[in-house]
């Protein structure tokens, strides 16, 4: 990969982040005008109305960057000069056909789909919504990648299988950033761990547009958290953690982790890498069933909250799972550069972190019944 790219990369990274952090301001006003405000209640943890508009100044931030990129691409591709035929010919190898080929339809998939979770977001911040209606919203715009030929293969030579595999996957993965959205600056900064970790495996793989895309979606969720981080002056609300979720599914289900040569465990590096809000998800739900309680019934029982019951603040809590999200997302981007003792050796610590986690939980439950 040429410095041009990364200079690329940077400066779109660099346009996401100023943008992000212009219109978060705007988005937060909006959002107040609009009656999308938050209010304290007994599952809830914070005292003060507070207004939702995260997921609005994300969604502006990305459909402002990718349209313009169209746009200026488009221009180019059709100036019929001389200059322009090299330029084309750049396009067509590292962009996959942007401009006229599969990938604009597959962007066209993934754009749609997530406009369609943030549609949704949308309606659900405002007068609330039942839990299967969603999920059946969410497995249609996750059919929106499949028909645009977007599937998780996980070598499994099997069309219907196949399609049910990224239907799970992306619902699983859209809905527990949701779950995940709990405490200030949490979901969003979990997510911008991801992006990152997810566009250095994209840039080594030589993947062009899934790298520049992780690169917009970190500066436009790293702008959002300047002002999310706790105290939190707005939140992303369901319209921002299940848009983020679902891009971040997207892009794992389009970017390539397996490398010919290697072993398949390359292809569990998305696993790895989102191991934080599957952990979440997976406990709170485990806790639930366990207590007799509907899987769709929020509570105070998501990992953020254990580890402030451990006896953490909630910045600390915030910051240790982040901490433990940078782990594991620098574990799982190894494994592309690993043999397989050293796959194995990573997926050990990943578990034995996990484990550890759970034993204190334990402990520490078990002391406060005494």
């Amino acid at each position: 990969m040429s410095n041009s790219y990364l200079i690329i990369y940077g400066c779109l990274f660099a346009t996401a982040l100023g943008l992000s952090l212009a219109l978060t301001p705007l988005a937060r006003l909006l959002a107040r005008k609009v009656g999308l405000v938050d209010h304290p209640g007994a599952r809830k943890i914070h005292h003060e109305p507070t207004p939702y508009g995260g997921g609005i100044a994300i969604f502006a931030t990305l459909a402002c960057i990718l349209g313009g990129c169209y746009l200026a691409l488009n221009l180019i591709a059709r100036d019929q000069g001389d200059w322009s035929a090299g330029i084309r010919s750049i396009l067509s190898q590292h962009g996959g056909g942007l401009v006229y080929g599969k990938t604009l339809w597959r962007l066209a998939a993934v754009l749609g789909g997530a406009t369609l979770v943030f549609v949704l977001g949308l309606m659900d911040d405002k007068r609330g919504m039942n839990p299967l209606p969603k999920l059946a919203v969410q497995a249609l715009a996750a059919l929106l990648l499949v028909a645009a030929d977007l599937r998780v293969t996980f070598f499994i030579d099997n069309y219907v299988i196949s399609a049910l595999l990224t239907v799970l996957w992306v619902v699983l993965v859209t809905n527990a950033f949701n779950l995940l959205d709990n405490m200030d600056g949490l979901s969003a900064g979990v997510a911008a761990i991801a992006s990152a970790v997810f566009f250095f495996v994209a840039l080594q793989a030589g993947q062009v547009f899934v790298s520049a895309f992780l690169a917009v979606l970190a500066g436009a969720l790293l702008g959002f958290l300047y002002y999310n981080f706790a105290p939190a002056k707005l939140f992303l609300g369901d319209a921002g953690s299940l848009f983020i979720g679902f891009l971040l599914a997207a892009m794992t289900v389009a970017g390539t982790f397996y490398e010919s040569g290697k072993g398949v465990y390359s292809a569990f590096l998305p696993v790895l890498a989102l191991g934080v809000p599957l952990f979440d998800t997976g406990s709170v739900m485990f806790i639930r069933w366990r207590a007799g309680k509907p899987f769709f019934q929020g509570d105070t029982n998501h990992f953020s909250h254990r580890l402030v019951r451990l006896g953490m603040t909630r910045r600390e809590a915030v910051l240790t799972i982040y901490l433990l999200g940078l782990i594991l997302g620098a574990a799982a981007a190894l494994l592309r550069q690993l043999d397989r003792f050293g796959a194995v050796v990573i997926f050990f610590i990943g578990l034995g972190i996990i484990a550890l986690i759970v034993l204190l939980e334990t402990a520490a439950a078990r002391r406060g019944g005494e």
